[in-house]
């Protein structure tokens, strides 16, 4: 759940406060907001009276913040699992 209300899916981080700004350049549910709305809406459109402009070195960006989240999370995945031991 902390993931989520730190994200921009709901509300935009440029109006969160600081610590929550932070946070939400460092979550990963932002940047998959972010690219589920450029390629579903586009990168120039408005929402509930907010303007988004969202550039390809933006969506790039979280691309490749996407892909290193996923990269970490294989290596520690297969770092656990080779823990494991079955009996």
């Amino acid at each position: 759940m902390p993931f989520f209300f730190t994200s921009n899916a709901l509300y935009p981080s440029n109006s969160f406060p600081p610590v929550l700004r932070a946070l939400s350049t460092i979550n990963p549910l932002s940047h998959l907001v972010s690219g589920i709305r450029y390629f579903a809406i586009g990168s120039d459109f408005s929402a509930i009276g907010i303007h988004y402009n969202y550039t390809h070195g933006e969506i790039l960006g979280s691309y490749l913040a996407l892909l290193a989240f996923a990269g970490i999370m294989f290596f520690i995945a297969r770092w656990r699992f080779t823990k494991v031991t079955v009996t």
